[in-house]
């Protein structure tokens, strides 16, 4: 056996628990230990002999059901200990020992050394038991009491309710851990779409400075140019070549981090109209729809509606192979609309393909760089594309973000919210079991002394020589069952007698215990029985 690790484990067990109570916490402990305090008082006023003894055992207890209710704070595990133990001379202790078993499950997670404590508890106490099983008999149905139904029960509760909620806690964390993942891959697919509009820059502006120094070198060699002229014009033929070399650079440091795209299928710079004549060859059934100016575009809105129409006409290729596709372009003054549906896929046909979205991300992000917005759903029983970009420039509009974390912390104090009141209710509960077992507690205890009193009236009446039937209309349905400790309270107390109390005031001082003592059925003494 390794015995240290033995130790170490036995020193994490007796590390206090991290973290102060709340408030809340607080009042719920105060409130548990005032009714375990109320049942002790009763438990002790109605069955012992009353006077300065009493009341000094019941402060005793209530210190101990105090530092048992702290224990469950520090030590979880080491409170129902001391609860079975103080159980054994108090039986309203078991109200207490099933709160501070359940909250040991509630609040300790270490499972093995718990079950080990619980054998060993098990161990000492059948050992007791069985040491004053004379002098106590019914003692070992208190100890099974509390070894199951007040320690092993709710202990188990407790686990299962721990683990329940930390279940749900890793559930939340794990939703929000694939909402960082996506909105990485999303911001992934953002960068590969800046990453197509620098190399959309790089064809465009490339094209032209190239297309300047051209005529520039063309300019340079016109013989009726003047020398001036001709250094000038050299010079700007320089620039162009030089600014086409600086744009190279600057491109290919801005798609240095991004993945190698695959080669292009389609020519450089083609038309929305070219693109979807294409479609239409490959067998996709298309039809484009043009309103406005579309030919006169920004360089910029052109690709992100070449871009659009181009992504659109994928995903309806993949998701629902064989649908009719509708492409609109609508364009005036100020504004570019391209809107893509179609409908659902008919017939069986091949199962659509699945993606992660991350191509509507893109064009999402190439729509709002130029000003525009981006929406896209389901559109009567197909799906829809829809983008507006400004023709004139404009500031940038921000689209909301989809998703995110504070969205899932929305969710979770939506739930919250919603099982806010089940959650009053079983915070309530156990008070409420509490205040119950508290009011039954009492009115049996009420019930058992007005059983057991005998009126000092009707004790005068009762002479030494009467027979046992005569006094049945005068004696209590049931004598007080004292156990041999309590008879030790008083003087000349006799077991084989039986007892009665003089008044059923359960927190009576004046109460005062008569003995009457029968032999075949015959009164043969009757006596006041004085405290030592």
């Amino acid at each position: 056996m390794d015995y240290a690790e033995l130790s170490r484990g036995v020193r994490r067990a007796l590390a206090p628990a991290p973290g102060r109570p709340t408030r809340g916490a607080l009042v719920r402990d105060a409130l548990l230990w005032f009714g375990v305090c109320l049942l002790l008082t009763a438990e002790f006023f109605a069955f012992a002999a009353v006077g300065h003894d009493v009341m000094a055992r019941v402060l005793v207890f209530a210190v101990l059901a105090g530092l048992t209710i702290v224990l469950t704070r520090t030590y979880p595990l080491l409170a129902p200990c001391l609860a079975v133990f103080v159980t054994l001379w108090g039986q309203s202790f078991l109200v207490l020992l099933a709160c501070v078993s359940y909250l040991a499950g509630r609040r300790s997670s270490r499972v093995w050394l718990a079950v080990l404590l619980f054998v060993f508890l098990s161990l000492v106490v059948a050992v007791y038991v069985l040491s004053v099983r004379e002098q106590t008999p019914g003692l070992w149905v208190t100890a099974a009491t509390a070894l199951v139904f007040c320690t092993a029960l709710p202990w188990l509760v407790g686990v299962y309710r721990r683990q329940h909620i930390e279940l749900g806690a890793a559930g939340w964390e794990h939703a929000r851990q694939l909402q960082h993942e996506q909105r990485l891959t999303a911001e992934q697919a953002r960068l590969r779409e800046r990453s197509r509009i620098a190399q959309d820059m790089h064809d465009s502006l490339g094209h032209e400075l190239s297309l300047i120094a051209l005529r520039a070198g063309a300019l340079e060699m016109s013989p009726d140019l003047g020398e001036d002229h001709r250094q000038e014009v050299a010079d700007l033929r320089a620039t162009a070549v030089s600014a086409t070399a600086h744009l190279r650079e600057i491109i290919g440091v801005l798609r240095a981090d991004s993945e190698p795209e695959p080669a292009p299928t389609a020519p450089a710079g083609e038309s929305v109209a070219a693109l979807v004549e294409r479609a239409r060859d490959s067998g996709v059934r298309v039809m484009l729809v043009s309103e406005g100016p579309v030919g006169e575009l920004p360089p910029m809105v052109d690709r992100a509606a070449y871009r659009v129409v181009q992504e659109s006409l994928t995903n309806a290729t993949k998701y629902a192979p064989g649908a009719p596709v509708t492409v609109w372009l609508n364009a005036n003054d100020a504004r570019l609309r391209v809107r893509v549906t179609n409908t659902a896929a008919r017939g069986r046909g091949p199962v659509p393909a699945v993606g992660g979205g991350h191509g509507l991300t893109g064009l999402r992000e190439r729509v709002r760089l130029v000003g525009g917005s981006f929406t896209v759903g389901p559109h009567e029983d197909g799906w829809q594309v829809c983008a507006a970009m400004p023709l004139n420039g404009g500031s940038v509009t921000e689209d909301e973000e989809e998703g995110g974390a504070e969205a899932i912390d929305e969710l979770q104090r939506a739930a919250r919210r919603k099982v806010r009141p089940w959650t009053a209710a079983l915070i309530a509960a156990p008070v409420v079991v509490v205040m119950l077992v508290v009011g039954v507690v009492y009115a049996l205890i009420a019930r058992v002394l007005e059983d057991t009193t005998l009126p000092p009236e009707d004790f005068t009446t009762i002479s030494v020589g009467d027979s046992e039937e005569d006094l049945a209309q005068v004696l209590p349905p049931y004598p007080s069952g004292m156990s041999d400790d309590q008879l030790e309270d008083f003087v000349s107390a006799d077991s084989d007698c039986d007892h009665y109390r003089s008044s059923s005031g359960m927190f009576d001082e004046s109460v005062v215990f008569y003995q009457l003592c029968f032999e075949e059925g015959v009164l043969t003494a009757k006596e006041r029985l004085e405290s030592r």
